[in-house]
């Protein structure tokens, strides 16, 4: 479970998902998801150590997924592949069930961050399957 190839894997994965999140919801749509959030309480504090524990179990939950279903057959495509079905898992299931339980998004800012989380797992996957690819 902890190879070379994992931890580097899960390495880039992390620094990908940790910086082109923030650059994404920071920086890029930062306005665009302020005006979609409908009840986001305001003064909530970040905790950027929860939120770096939580993209380092998402990327290394990648890896060993891309480890164990990757069947030996690894290169940056297929690792984009696994990593879109995780996106369709976060962006669209979580984010539904988030919508019709706290409401903290309306629909469209909802299924516009699925389709980011579709390219930024996607993207993340392929870093993953590259990783694999070299180190294997």
């Amino acid at each position: 479970m902890l190879t070379k190839a994992t931890l580097t894997a899960t390495l880039l994965g992390f620094i990908f998902l940790f910086f082109g999140g923030w650059l994404f919801y920071e920086v890029i749509a930062y306005d665009y998801f302020v005006d979609h959030y409908v009840n986001m309480t305001t003064g909530i504090e970040v905790n950027m150590n929860h939120i770096a524990l939580g993209i380092l179990i998402q990327s290394y939950a990648l890896s060993l997924l891309y480890k164990r279903y990757g069947k030996g057959e690894y290169s940056a495509s297929n690792g984009f592949k696994m990593g879109a079905i995780a996106g369709i898992f976060v962006g669209f299931g979580s984010n539904l069930l988030l919508l019709g339980t706290t409401g903290l998004m309306d629909i469209e800012a909802t299924v516009i961050d699925g389709f980011w989380s579709i390219a930024y797992f996607g993207i993340a996957g392929s870093l993953i399957g590259f990783s694999f690819k070299k180190l294997g």
